[in-house]
């Protein structure tokens, strides 16, 4: 499998309604569902828990309900957004959460990732409508250190964390198994 890293192009930038000022927005490239674990691996690497998914209901049954709450996984339901906010602390529960992730993303539903300090729940419910820019009309972006919204062609990173905000440095946690594409990245 090969992954690419580049600048963000503005298309991919204006998906998102985020406060723009220090955040350096980055694109992942890589073929998800292709049983190698990329964003499991990645975001395992990369980030620090907890670490706060938000994921729609749609593909939420009762047996994932199940075993979220068997590896004990915090969670909230916004009824009004139909979204499901999740706070995870351990690997054994962000492998589970990475796979709906990648299985919602898949089926052309996106996910997001957030990582920073002192977020809650409420901070994480989305405004999202097809012909405008996702908002997280509650969230205080100077809380986020980085945000990722995972798309079926891969990810979005918006990051003020300087161990990532550039493509050479963003490489570096990209997992071993994986071939970079020098050709597609911007190094």
């Amino acid at each position: 499998m090969s992954v690419f890293s580049q600048n963000s192009h503005i298309s991919m930038i204006n998906r998102i309604k985020f406060n723009k000022k220090d955040f350096t927005v980055l694109s992942i490239g890589v073929m998800l569902r292709d049983f190698e674990g990329f964003t499991n691996n990645f975001i395992k690497a990369t980030f620090e828990f907890p670490l706060y998914f938000v994921l729609p209901m749609m593909f939420i049954d009762d047996e994932e309900i199940g075993q979220m709450k068997l590896l004990k996984i915090e969670y909230q339901i916004d009824k009004k957004s139909e979204w499901m906010i999740l706070k995870v602390e351990t690997n054994a529960q962000l492998k589970l959460i990475t796979d709906y992730c990648e299985w919602s993303a898949c089926n052309g539903v996106g996910s997001f990732m957030f990582q920073g300090n002192g977020i809650h729940y409420d901070d994480l419910c989305p405004n999202v409508n097809w012909s405008l820019p996702t908002e997280f009309p509650n969230l205080d972006w100077g809380k986020v250190a980085t945000f990722i919204d995972i798309h079926e062609v891969g990810y979005t990173v918006f990051t003020n964390d300087n161990r990532i905000n550039s493509t050479l440095k963003m490489l570096n946690y990209i997992p071993k198994e994986y071939e970079i594409d020098l050709d597609n990245c911007d190094i």
